[in-house]
């Protein structure tokens, strides 16, 4: 079992997607609490309330699995302990991906590896006057933290906001890397901190934010035009050779997997506390809710050589969802996993 620190848990009630009376159990890593647990609580439930929340021991662990039979119960432990607590049925993935974009061959490398879509919105962005220079600049930094990152992490995610302690933010990201400015016809609308890690040759794309978090920047493509603002810089700067656009939950369904991957980003399992995690995903009983969940929501783990694998579900009634594309770089197979024969 993990050393000292506790074992976490949050338990959600409500009505879920399928529209049953349901609930749902957390339980895990305090990290979980932050991703994890949310994502599947939006994708699971319609509406949904925190029944409790709090602490206990790892070797109580099995225990509190079986006596908080939820409709779904979701762990996130180090591998050692999900191998250990895994049964017949139970469903296993990485915690977490990371995306990343091999820059070292250049800019025209990088522009032919960009998907079709993503080409095109950056020729119509530079026509609409949008453009970017970096700045290493307190004041920029502050500027951009306090009116652009801080709104739009709010207007996005409310209560559910995450990010980077300001102070944290300067001293360990900005002053470790650049300040990204992007411009709408010489009107600062958009940005990023970016942190380098030269020993590894890696630009780590951060923070990013745009003016007063207002919707009409990402509308305009001034949130998107970052992204390309980033790739263009990294991959003209000769201690560069990738760029890391970070994490997310390990769900095709995740809106940022599948908008990373038209940069040509490549998915991989971090090296850290995150890439010795794993989720474990437990239904009782394989009912309405969980069915449409596990369908709608294809889990991204690894296969026997420990390669990403994407698992997609169906049943008798459900085809898997294909229209949720795994096609990626990094993912190197996708299997198929009839619902009617889990529990057999």
């Amino acid at each position: 079992m993990p050393g000292e620190a506790l074992c976490h848990f949050r338990v959600y009630r409500g009505h879920s997607r399928a529209g049953r009376p349901a609930s749902l159990v957390y339980v895990g890593v305090a990290e979980g609490l932050l991703y994890i647990a949310p994502f599947v609580d939006q994708c699971f439930f319609e509406f949904s309330s925190v029944e409790r929340e709090g602490t206990l021991e790892w070797n109580q662990l099995e225990i509190f699995i079986k006596r908080n039979r939820t409709t779904m119960c979701v762990l996130m432990a180090p591998e050692e302990v999900v191998h250990l607590c895994q049964q017949q049925g139970d469903v296993v993935g990485v915690s977490r991906i990371h995306q990343k974009v091999d820059v070292s061959a250049g800019w025209e490398h990088v522009l032919s590896q960009i998907s079709h879509r993503e080409s095109k919105r950056r020729i119509q962005a530079v026509r609409q006057g949008f453009d970017f220079d970096v700045s290493l600049e307190d004041q920029d930094f502050f500027a951009f933290y306090r009116s652009m990152h801080v709104p739009t992490m709010s207007a996005r995610y409310g209560s559910f906001a995450r990010s980077v302690p300001e102070d944290a933010a300067y001293l360990d990201l900005f002053k470790r890397g650049v300040l990204f400015r992007v411009h709408l016809n010489d009107e600062w609308v958009a940005g990023s901190v970016s942190q380098i890690d030269k020993t590894v040759r890696t630009l780590n794309a951060r923070l990013i934010g745009v003016k007063g978090g207002a919707a009409v920047c990402r509308e305009n493509g001034a949130q998107n035009f970052v992204y390309h603002a980033i790739l263009e810089w990294a991959s003209n700067q000769p201690f560069i050779d990738s760029v890391d656009f970070q994490g997310c939950e390990p769900f095709l369904s995740k809106g940022t997997f599948q908008y990373k991957k038209r940069f040509g980003a490549q998915a991989f399992v971090p090296d850290n506390a995150f890439g010795q995690w794993r989720i474990l995903i437990r239904t009782p009983t394989l009912c309405a809710s969980t069915r449409q969940f596990l369908i709608n929501n294809p889990l991204i783990g690894l296969d026997a050589e420990g390669r990403l694998q994407a698992q997609y579900f169906y049943d008798a009634n459900h085809k898997i969802r294909s229209d949720i594309s795994f096609v990626s770089k990094g993912i190197h197979s996708h299997v198929s996993l009839n619902l009617d024969q889990w529990h057999d």
